[in-house]
């Protein structure tokens, strides 16, 4: 695959929107003298994998990334002591969530499953756990539509738990009550999906290099130019 030659404004495309939505505030404080030299715009680029952080003058930051179909954004605040760089997400990003919803008739179909946005359409790529009232779990995914119980399978689910690790997006044991001809609706409340939250993550500087610390790993990024806006 071709490396995608993207600058640091379509890395930061998703989080620099948040500047122009109205709930946005600015909560950062003065420039720190100390930390000052270090602002700038920091990215990375491989394959297919764009990313940037812009750490402002001010102390304030944005963040994107995307990824194939990922894509993230965070702002917040950050400071530096000597070359380690404090990050704190603000406002701090409520993770999605998925609840149960009403039980849909489908007769002589099945036990399925759906999980679908408030709008009503149907949310693909949401892993899921089956539990059954015996023997061993069943791990599968939705692909945008409903996930219908195999016809072979004669044990009768229990429990589902839905994850989408990338969002942030761990549900709860939801119990079911999987009756054949029967369609168990989920809803998934996006809140604010795609946001990341930093303040967990850190970053050293060393050079024009940004290393960036999260759980799910480490990104080097580059400097692109001395000066933040």
């Amino acid at each position: 695959m071709a490396m995608r030659h993207l600058g640091f404004g379509s890395a930061l495309a998703g989080a620099a929107m948040l500047l122009s939505q109205p709930g946005y505030a600015q909560e950062a404080g003065p420039a720190d003298p100390a930390g000052a030299s270090l602002a700038g715009d920091y990215v990375h680029s491989q394959m297919e994998l764009v990313a940037g952080i812009r750490l402002n003058a001010d102390g304030s930051f944005l963040y994107g990334l995307t990824v194939g179909s990922l894509d993230e954004r965070g702002q917040g605040k950050w400071e530096a002591n000597g070359k380690r760089i404090t990050l704190t997400s603000l406002p701090r990003p409520v993770a999605p969530t998925i609840t149960p919803g009403r039980l849909e008739a489908a007769p002589g179909k099945p036990f399925a499953i759906r999980v679908v946005a408030p709008n009503g359409r149907d949310v693909p790529g949401v892993d899921f756990l089956l539990e059954f009232d015996s023997g061993e779990p069943l791990e599968s995914y939705l692909p945008g539509g409903p996930w219908s119980l195999p016809e072979e399978e004669r044990r009768v689910p229990r429990f589902v738990t839905f994850r989408m690790p990338s969002y942030r997006l761990h549900s709860a044991r939801l119990p079911l009550d999987a009756r054949p001809g029967t369609v168990a609706l989920f809803t998934l409340t996006p809140n604010d999906f795609g946001v990341v939250d930093l303040s967990d993550a850190h970053a050293e500087i060393d050079g024009d290099t940004l290393t960036l610390h999260r759980a799910e790993g480490v990104m080097a990024f580059k400097r692109t130019k001395p000066g933040a806006d």
